[in-house]
């Protein structure tokens, strides 16, 4: 079973963007996969808030250099198909949870994976606002502007045209959150079998981080390696999951209650003498019942 689907193999150089391709905003934050179809699930895999994180108007990328190696992965705008801005709560110490975006999709089988961002540059409400309005026009607009190349239909691409325009993500301290659901999504592949090699060496810190620089002669994502399978997949799997898109579970409701067991990932408590923590520090309070 595939465990990690956006995450790169260790030590893999994600090289410069592809030309053309536009920086939409650059910052750093916590990253982690989850996988929002499984029940009290933990993190797949987290780097923390000192990660670089570069959105364009094709993909999110994300780098991180540790003491010793070089971790590195992205999620490309076909794959999203519900952006979720969940607010922390109001509580101090370990009952604390902080501001979350969320990028769920939808992956093999029917595990819904899911990349959270938290903390660093968007540890405000306001800041994970602003950055989750201008993915939701991001990810909208690429699935308009492309829609024959990954068979959105018509009466999809319209609807996503909306999206550009709106609605506005406007959150606050302790609110419920919302969600909007992106029309088009294609499947995330699952990874390659060599994806779960054992790694041959590591990468030095001193690797070459993520490029916004283009160098690259391609016309767009359809010449990207392993996206023209993604987009010959896209126009089977649209179709064939239009008449099932009811039967999918309340992601909403699940991604609620993930975050409400979100603690201490900003800034530790007292007892833990002013030390930040990573992603992979928390998880240690009860998840809540209910969505409310």
């Amino acid at each position: 079973m595939f465990h990690q689907h956006f995450l790169s193999a260790t030590g893999t150089d994600l090289g410069p963007l592809d030309s053309g391709e536009r920086v939409l905003w650059q910052g750093h934050c916590a990253v982690a996969e989850y996988g929002f179809d499984e029940a009290s699930s933990l993190p797949r895999w987290t780097l923390p808030e000192e990660t670089a994180v570069l959105v364009t108007d094709r993909r999110v990328r994300f780098s991180h250099a540790g003491e010793t190696t070089q971790s590195s992965g992205e999620l490309f705008w076909l794959w999203p198909q519900h952006l979720r801005v969940q607010p922390g709560n109001r509580e101090t110490g370990r009952n604390a949870t902080v501001t979350q975006i969320q990028l769920v999709c939808t992956g093999p089988g029917t595990s819904f994976p899911a990349l959270v961002f938290a903390g660093g540059d968007v540890t405000k409400v306001s800041d994970a606002d602003r950055l989750a309005n201008l993915l939701r026009q991001a990810i909208a607009r690429f699935r308009v502007e492309n829609a024959d190349e990954i068979g959105v239909p018509a009466p999809q691409a319209r609807m996503l045209s909306r999206l550009v325009i709106g609605p506005e993500f406007s959150n606050y301290q302790g609110g419920e959150g919302q969600t909007v659901t992106l029309l088009g999504a294609v499947p995330v592949p699952a990874p390659e079998p060599e994806y779960f090699s054992p790694p041959v060496s590591s990468v030095p810190v001193s690797a070459t981080p993520i490029s916004a620089t283009p160098v690259s002669d391609s016309r767009g994502y359809v010449e990207r390696p392993g996206l023209a399978a993604d987009a010959l997949r896209a126009e089977q799997a649209i179709r064939a999951e239009q008449d099932s898109r009811h039967a999918e579970p309340d992601l909403a409701s699940r991604a609620a209650s993930l975050a409400a067991r979100v603690a201490n990932l900003v800034s530790a408590a007292p007892e833990e003498n002013g030390q930040s923590t990573n992603l992979s520090a928390y998880l240690s309070a009860p998840p809540s019942d209910e969505y409310r």
